[in-house]
């Protein structure tokens, strides 16, 4: 290290000179600081931007719709999107904009600044007044993750000039400085008046016309297309936002046309509702072909139509109806609607008039149509492919919030009953349409003498009203042989017809009775652990008061504060497990699938599990993960989470035998047709004959003898159930889970694999 007056002397040269070289000022300056004993200081490792890029917006549509919305966000009206040679990899794509552009302040405070809070302290867009779609200030790095050179031309109608500033990202894979590393900012002349030009050079993937279109159709979608509020409709000044596309090859440039048609005559049935202000649910079904105009309410109690949904309001909902069926729709143009249906058919979900992914997108089944169709509880056709909708969320409160990777909605209270609330109303709808068609709704329904659908219960009055009729008719009439042998015969049908349906109502009523049991269980011990939960997270705000307070008259009695803060950190992390499994048993009660990247499931766990783990001497290392977009088959959020949990006490209990430093370590990668997850363990391994052994059930080596012997300090015991759980899980999703011959200093490896999910499921 070098002497302090050597540093002084040459900053102080620096700071003399004509033209300081200020990036070599401020390595002298952090330099020095260095030297400084009593203080210390954070610094930014440069790597910092990649991960940001990489990590915050992993996905190339994220990506391009973060800066379509940044275009909104500046008040322009329209922006353009040109691929220039983008077949292949080191393409370009030009993102023009002619919103208000950047001051060079702005440029500097606003675009180079790292989460600037511009848009949560200045929300409303200053021109159009448009609600901004950006609060976290990241969108920037979106860029990073689709090229590594940018350059920005930027004009404010103020500016007399454009600015100018080119930034390399292969500059921030370095570990210097974040601080240290500077891009020159010059004055440049402009062929337009305002607003902002991206220059994203060496694209980091291909981009092939279907992947631009594809990325076309999700660009066009981020904006509400309707709005259903009149509000919006009355106060908007807004001249509109469109995007355009184009595609350059060889310096010919054509534009991409939107093929999309529209459709909606051909819909059986137009479905509207609404949350009001009240927090009241509406809906109405119209259909024209079918002469139906109907409007009912919805509760948040099933049985109470009047009852509120307390978490929610001012929402409102349009959806449009099909029934894929040449009496409805006409034959030359059925394949090209099921077909357009394939790609852009569901109900999309809109937040203050932005799109939120990845609700409506083909494979996801944020509203549970497609598992409610496949159980067959209502037989009418509702899967996703039968609607073309959207829901409209007016969310000033913040009562819905983004995910950190900004694609979808945390599953909070908010959040479940609107799901409650959409899939009632439109099931709702569809009935009313099936009842008009005059179509079976359940199953055990049977026709009657006028053609109509029975509900179960009818008929079996109905029934019974016949049975004893026919046995007051044998009574009256002549016991003639004749007479006897027309009302036996008579009376067998009846009892044949009974018999089926008693059949039918005992095999249901097993049914209905074995699934309320279970869910009278579940939502018992549900109940039980979130109360638990709610009361903890309640007493740990007062306790962390508690906490503060004694740290703060504690200051001049080291022993009694070192204890302090030895609670204080044992609280933290108490506080972070609690809030994992808190958001846990969240996710537990909404029930719909969807494609999870390995990464959203295995970085939260470890991150959890970390201090666990170290208090029982075991060191988390860093997840391992081959390759990017690791997507399973749609899959429930929280089974991940039971998987990765059992997996983790069967390595603590592998470890702990071996009264050894243990070691954990989770690799994820992806081979043509699966994703895998590699979970590895240095404990006492898996004896060959007991390999095939350990998923079944109740076959466990660590089952305490009695209640009396389990000391659940210092003692792990097992049911034998936790790897049969996860098998059972794995295998519901035609996976496959196995023992597999560890890697370098580990004794266990358990190797699942799970179903690539497809391009249009995640997509």
């Amino acid at each position: 290290m070098r002497k302090e007056q050597d540093i002084k002397a040459e900053l102080s040269d620096l700071l003399k000179s004509e033209k300081p070289d200020y990036s070599a000022i401020l390595s002298l300056s952090n330099e020095l600081a260095q030297l400084d004993n009593e203080h210390v200081r954070f610094s930014v490792d440069a790597g910092l931007i990649n991960r940001l890029g990489t990590e915050l917006v992993s996905r190339q549509e994220t990506a391009v719709s973060e800066l379509v919305k940044n275009a909104y966000d500046a008040d322009a009206t329209s922006v353009s999107l040109e691929f220039v040679n983008s077949e292949s990899i080191g393409g370009t794509l030009i993102i023009s904009d002619d919103g208000n552009g950047m001051t060079r302040e702005q440029l500097i405070d606003g675009f180079m600044r790292i989460s600037s809070s511009d848009k949560i302290e200045n929300p409303i867009s200053p021109i159009y007044h448009r609600k901004r779609a950006g609060k976290k200030g990241i969108g920037r790095f979106a860029v990073q993750r689709l090229g590594t050179k940018l350059i920005i031309h930027t004009k404010s109608v103020e500016s007399s000039c454009a600015y100018e500033v080119v930034i390399n990202w292969d500059e921030y894979e370095s570990h210097a400085n974040l601080m240290e590393i500077s891009h020159t900012i010059c004055e440049v002349q402009s062929n337009f008046e305002k607003g902002t030009k991206l220059m994203i050079m060496n694209l980091r993937d291909k981009w092939s016309e279907a992947s631009i279109r594809r990325i076309y159709r999700y660009v066009i979608e981020i904006m509400q297309p309707i709005s259903l509020s009149l509000e919006n409709i009355i106060t908007t000044e807004d001249p509109g936002f469109i995007a355009k596309f184009f595609i350059t090859e060889n310096g010919v440039q054509v534009p991409l046309i939107d093929s999309s048609k529209d459709i909606t005559k051909y819909a059986v049935g137009e479905f509207t509702g609404e949350i009001n202000s009240s927090h009241f649910g509406f809906y109405r079904v119209k259909s024209e072909r079918l002469g139906i105009d109907f409007s009912g309410q919805i509760g948040m109690d099933p049985d109470n139509i009047n009852s509120p949904f307390p978490a929610i309001k001012n929402i409102k909902y349009k959806a449009y109806y099909f029934i894929y069926d040449t009496a409805l729709i006409p034959k030359q143009h059925l394949n090209a609607i099921r077909k357009l249906a394939n790609l852009s058919a569901g109900i999309r979900l809109y937040r203050n008039g932005f799109r939120v992914l990845p609700y409506g997108e083909p494979g996801d089944d944020w509203l549970s149509f497609d598992m409610s169709s496949r159980r067959r509880s209502i037989l009418p056709t509702h899967t996703n492919l039968s609607f073309f909708g959207f829901v409209e969320i007016t969310d000033d409160s913040g009562d819905f919030e983004e995910t950190s990777s900004r694609e979808g909605l945390l599953n909070n209270t908010a959040m479940i009953q609107l799901q409650n609330f959409m899939y009632r109303a439109v099931i709702n709808s569809v009935i009313k349409i099936a009842e008009n068609r005059n179509i079976k709704i359940v199953s055990g329904q049977k026709k009657d003498d006028k053609g109509n659908w029975e509900k179960i219960e009818i008929r079996v009055k109905n029934i019974a009203h016949t049975l004893d009729e026919l046995d007051k008719a044998l009574e009256e009439q002549e016991p003639s042989l004749v007479a006897r042998r027309k009302r036996k015969e008579q009376l067998k049908k009846v009892k044949q017809e009974l018999d089926e349906v008693a059949i039918l109502q005992k095999v249901e009523t097993k049914r209905l009775f074995k699934e309320q049991s279970m869910l009278r269980v579940l939502s018992s011990v549900g109940l039980t652990i979130s109360q638990f939960v709610h009361e903890v997270k309640y007493n740990l705000d007062n306790i962390q008061d508690d906490i503060r307070f004694l740290i703060d008259k504690l200051q001049d009695q080291y022993i009694l504060l070192k204890r302090i803060l030895i609670l204080d950190e044992n609280f933290a992390n108490f506080s972070t497990y609690t809030s994992y499994f808190y958001d846990v048993i969240s996710l537990n009660v909404v029930k719909d699938l969807r494609p999870l990247e390995l990464r959203e499931v295995v970085r939260p766990f470890v991150a959890t599990m970390n201090h666990d783990a170290a208090k029982s001497g075991i060191e988390f290392c860093k997840p391992i993960f081959n390759g990017f977009n690791l997507y399973t088959i749609p899959m429930h959020p929280s089974e991940w989470s039971s998987i990765l949990f059992n997996l983790y006490t069967n390595s603590k209990k592998a470890i702990k035998r071996t009264n050894n430093l243990g070691k954990i370590l989770i690799e994820c990668g992806m081979t043509e047709k699966l994703v895998y997850l590699e979970f590895s363990d240095n404990g006492d391994g898996i004896p060959k004959e007991n390999e095939d052994k350990i998923f079944t059930e109740f076959f466990t080596t660590t089952s305490a003898k009695s209640l009396d012997s389990v000391d659940v300090t210092n003692e792990i015991t097992g049911t034998g159930l936790g790897l049969k759980i996860v098998k059972d899980i794995v295998s519901s999703y035609r996976g496959n889970i196995m023992v597999v011959s560890p890697k370098g200093e580990f004794a266990t490896c358990l190797r699942i694999e799970i179903p690539k999910a497809k391009d249009n499921d995640i997509y």
